[in-house]
């Protein structure tokens, strides 16, 4: 097991902005061939939800949240809060043992590699726009996109106009941190 530390330990307001990062949260990367019927049952089964294969789509219900990374590749967060004493998850063995041990794909825990930065407020995407190469007037309510936030890759979750979840590793967490307080307080 992991030591559970988060990058960051505070909540930031500035100018409408409010910026926290979400902890703890379960991430699992789900890998398989959605055209073949065992894997997709497995899945479904497991899940209680079908993943969506168009790239950027979301589908959640009340446990989790599924986006959908490539077109054989999808990331299943938590809705909830875990406890930071322990890493391991139902959710994850359970998926491990029907679909990895089975050679239908892979199933990797990203809790550690990954943090979210939680995001909201009426000037998010005038931040975001000052380092970025998207154009984030074509995402969707409740799809996400993969890009670069400052050089950094980033997946952004749009929830709505006003509410962004960014996925960073952790490695950069700090770095995307500050520059995000920097051009929030120059808005």
């Amino acid at each position: 097991m992991l030591e559970f530390l988060p990058p960051i330990n505070d909540k930031k307001r500035f100018n409408n902005l409010l910026m926290f990062e979400k902890k703890p949260i379960a991430k699992i990367n789900l890998r398989g061939n959605s055209s073949n019927k065992d894997f997709s049952d497995k899945v479904i089964k497991i899940l209680g939800i079908t993943p969506l294969v168009e790239v950027g789509s979301i589908v959640f219900n009340k446990e989790i949240s599924v986006l959908t990374t490539g077109p054989n590749e999808w990331i299943i967060v938590s809705n909830n809060t875990i406890r930071e004493d322990n890493n391991e998850y139902q959710l994850e063995n359970i998926l491990y043992a029907s679909i990895s041990k089975n050679n239908l794909g892979a199933v990797t825990n990203i809790t550690d590699q990954f943090t979210i930065f939680s995001l909201s407020g009426t000037n998010i995407f005038e931040v975001l726009t000052k380092s970025s190469p998207f154009d984030f007037d074509t995402l969707l309510n409740n799809s996400s996109a993969q890009t670069l936030l400052n050089n950094i890759d980033v997946t952004i979750v749009k929830k709505d106009n006003e509410n962004v979840d960014l996925f960073v590793r952790r490695s950069f967490s700090e770095h995307l941190w500050e520059w995000i307080k920097d051009s929030a307080s120059t808005i």
